[in-house]
């Protein structure tokens, strides 16, 4: 290996390391999105490769089965090969990128580094009421969002619906496999996994994603509606100064990208109480409403009109922390006050049909 080689391994080596200060297994809330949390989680192998991988199909099928459906499997292809030399599986590269394989020679890929980041089902319950102890639970890193303490404590219900596989780098963040349980599709938990990497690159100064998509036209249009670009591995080595090479790159795919500028923005924290339910969640300040989209029917409409700037009191000002903040740009800086809505506020204007038909809510 020559110097300089070596000197770009060491490099990617430090740069790869930043994940690290990310806590694992912590569940953390983003702001706007009361339904659901995020948590970060290492399958990374420390001796039984195929055992680490095994535990990540158990908890994560849908990321597997997005990728290695129609696929032909190692043990076919190799059987096919009759033992000579072919090229790896997505199924392998889903065990190596999952278990954070390192390379064994210069000229393999290195898979060292990769965590999963996952979007979970909160479960919120009637108890404990404010004051409890355990309300303080669940924000030991203080730089990620939401700005004040979860309440009530943060819980999953449910397995993991959307999960990604990141890795940084020297001023950037890796993407190469995303994918969504086939049940939980078109309901914004993509959107939710996009905030939270956002949260999360916004901590380690990381200010470029690189995504790794399927070559596939509505894939494709799905990730340019939510901000990427198409790049080529010219732009990437001579502009972005990226090798092709750092990244796991796959056959017939994409190579997209995000830049991120951290745009500052304030939230409203509003507690909503009912009994000895209480719950805080985020309303942004400052934020117009967005343009009702056509031909809804009545119901939805209503239901729309509440999404957009903050209200003083009223169902319609609650609603964009709920359930339709779009992209992350800070966790701080946020309006300390607090607004607080009782259950009878919240249900004046909508019944519950009208809630679930809100984008990233569900029945």
């Amino acid at each position: 290996m020559s110097t300089a080689q070596g000197e770009r391994r060491l490099h990617l080596m430090e740069t790869r390391s930043l994940l690290n200060r990310i806590p694992l297994y912590e569940l953390f809330e983003l702001p706007g999105r009361p339904h659901v949390v995020y948590q970060m989680r290492s399958y990374a192998s420390t001796g039984d490769a195929e055992a680490a991988a095994a535990s990540a199909r158990t908890d994560l099928p849908f990321l597997f089965k997005a990728f290695e459906t129609g696929q032909i499997g190692p043990k076919k292809l190799a059987k096919m090969h009759g033992g000579a030399p072919r090229i790896a599986t997505i199924h392998e590269y889903l065990d190596w990128t999952l278990t954070a394989q390192p390379a064994d020679k210069d000229d393999e890929l290195d898979f060292a580094g990769f965590r999963v980041l996952l979007i979970l089902p909160r479960y919120v319950p009637q108890w404990p009421p404010v004051g409890y102890a355990g309300c303080k639970e669940g924000v030991n890193s203080t730089t990620l969002p939401g700005p004040m303490p979860p309440l009530p404590i943060l819980q999953t219900h449910g397995k993991p619906v959307c999960a990604a596989t990141i890795r940084s780098g020297p001023g950037y963040l890796e993407i190469p496999f995303v994918a969504t349980h086939e049940g939980k599709r078109g309901r914004g938990y993509c959107r939710c996994l996009l905030e939270a990497i956002e949260a999360i690159c916004k901590v380690l100064n990381l200010r470029k994603l690189m995504l790794c998509s399927t070559n596939e036209l509505n894939v494709r249009n799905t990730w340019l509606h939510l901000g990427f670009s198409i790049t080529s591995e010219e732009e990437m080595e001579h502009l972005f100064n990226i090798p092709h090479s750092d990244l796991v790159y796959l056959q017939n795919t994409v190579q997209m990208y995000k830049d991120l500028t951290f745009e500052e923005r304030r939230w409203k924290p509003v507690v909503i109480k009912h009994g000895t339910f209480q719950m805080r969640t985020y309303a942004r300040i400052g934020e117009g409403r967005p343009t009702l989209p056509p031909g809804l029917p009545p119901s939805k409409k209503q239901a729309v009109k509440g999404v957009g700037g903050w209200g003083s009191g009223t169902m319609s000002g609650a609603l964009p922390s709920m359930s339709n903040a779009t992209s992350f740009g800070g966790g701080g800086g946020g309006d300390v006050s607090q607004s607080c809505l009782s259950m009878s506020e919240v249900s004046s204007g909508l019944d519950r049909r009208d809630i679930s038909s809100l984008p990233g809510s569900e029945s």
